[in-house]
């Protein structure tokens, strides 16, 4: 039996206590309140972290998770238990799990290590002086960033050197993108300061690459890069920047996973990292895959759950296992159909239909034999316009023979939605 410390958690990502438990282990879950939780952020359900905590130990809140709030009550729990593991599954949660799993010598990326990955400048600037292939970039403060990238043309990408979800980023094809980009920058940053708390005030420009966008879960174990899926990741057909489905398995073809895994073990080794368990998005070019960011945690919203439903393997366990030095065994091929995840938004925003009825919905969801959901929808409820996962209704997992078939199947699902819901849904292009 180990204790196992998770450091905040994303909803999906309070599963891993009972996976934990599953395993013989002890659990202690450690919540910021006073600053930015992952659970009170991206959680529509505020009865949902209560019904997961049958499955911990401990479950302690703490002011925030600097050293000063984190460290004592650590220092605690080593005295009553020793720590084993200390593992996060939440951005808010990754760098304090790295400053404490070197403080408590457990398994994890120094902080340093972890820095140059999830630090969009420090990952660029690492790649640069490795001569792997990354898009050109600049590095400027929010003050300089009203000036204007001054090495970079358009089309550009601009976002914070440390965030989520998209917030604050865009695409900017010109000079007028660029300013109603500004323009909207101030009044998003002060609309909600929980998630202005966590998102980095600094910029990174980068060049617009052009490619298919993919991501890769990947498992790194002594250094060593595996790949326990991929997943090919559909846009907004209206804006590259928005991320509406993800398709797994990819359907890529052998060889270009090949690549990626080839040119990932580049990157983690350039970065010197021997452990972990990440989420990582790339392009699939012309020239070969180019890296897009990493994230120090597992794939996020319902792909866990999809995962285990199409393989049979709990991407939990890996993660846990990896972390207390235990054999992990993937096999990226090992899925026996296609999944899509769908974040269902509305295009342009408004007020769901007055006609809406719940039972016409579920009918929906059993005509497309959906295993779940988290759909948040009610007559007359006005949602916002989709701009990333805080605006939209929910998501849903659908099931098919393979990766061409679930994405013409999700977008089928979207077009049908439009007719229940009386507002038209954002969508994807299906080749």
């Amino acid at each position: 039996m180990a204790h196992v410390v998770f450091i905040d958690s994303t909803p999906t990502g309070l599963n891993a206590f009972r996976t934990a438990r599953r395993l013989g282990h002890q659990v202690t879950f450690i919540r910021p309140t006073r600053a930015s939780s992952f659970v009170s952020i991206m959680s529509k359900d505020p009865d949902k972290l209560e019904s997961q905590l049958r499955d911990v130990d401990r479950y302690i809140e703490v002011d925030t998770l600097e050293e000063k709030d984190l460290f004592p009550v650590l220092e605690q729990l080593a005295r009553e238990l020793p720590i084993d593991t200390i593992i996060s599954s939440a951005e808010t949660g990754i760098m304090p799990a790295a400053r404490a799993a070197e403080r408590w010598q457990t398994r994890y990326p120094s902080p340093q290590q972890l820095g140059n990955a999830v630090f969009k400048h420090r990952l660029r600037e690492t790649l640069a002086r490795h001569g792997i292939r990354s898009p050109r970039f600049e590095v400027l403060s929010e003050e300089a960033l009203f000036g204007g990238p001054k090495t970079i043309d358009f089309p550009f990408v601009v976002k914070p050197v440390r965030g989520f979800a998209k917030q604050y980023s865009a695409i900017c094809y010109s000079a007028d993108d660029f300013a109603a980009y500004l323009n909207q920058l101030k009044a998003d940053r002060a609309a909600n300061s929980l998630i202005d708390s966590v998102v980095a005030h600094e910029y990174i420009i980068e060049e617009y690459v052009t490619g298919t966008l993919h991501s890769a879960e990947t498992i790194v174990r002594d250094g060593k890069v595996m790949l326990y899926a991929t997943t090919t990741r559909y846009r907004a057909h209206y804006y590259d920047l928005l991320e509406l489905a993800a398709v797994m398995p990819s359907g890529l073809p052998a060889a270009d996973r090949a690549a990626i895994q080839d040119y990932l073990q580049a990157v983690f080794s350039a970065l010197a990292i021997d452990i972990g368990l990440y989420h990582v998005e790339l392009l699939m070019t012309s020239e070969g895959p180019v890296l897009v960011e990493i994230n120090a945690r597992m794939m996020g919203s319902v792909s866990p759950i999809m995962y285990q439903i199409q393989t049979g393997q709990d991407a939990f366990e890996h993660l846990i296992r990896l972390h207390l030095g235990d054999a992990v065994t993937v096999n990226d091929e090992g899925f026996t159909h296609a999944g899509i995840t769908l974040a269902v938004g509305s295009r342009h925003g408004g007020h769901i239909s007055p006609d809406f009825q719940p039972e016409r919905l579920a009918a929906l969801l059993a005509d497309y034999d959906i295993p779940h959901n988290t759909l948040s929808i009610e007559a007359n409820k006005f949602v916002g316009r989709y701009g990333g996962n805080f605006s939209i209704m929910g998501h849903v997992i659908i099931l098919a023979e393979n990766p061409q078939a679930v994405a013409e199947k999700g977008h089928r699902f979207l077009c049908d939605m439009d007719k229940l819901i009386g507002l038209e849904t954002a969508k994807y292009f299906v080749d």
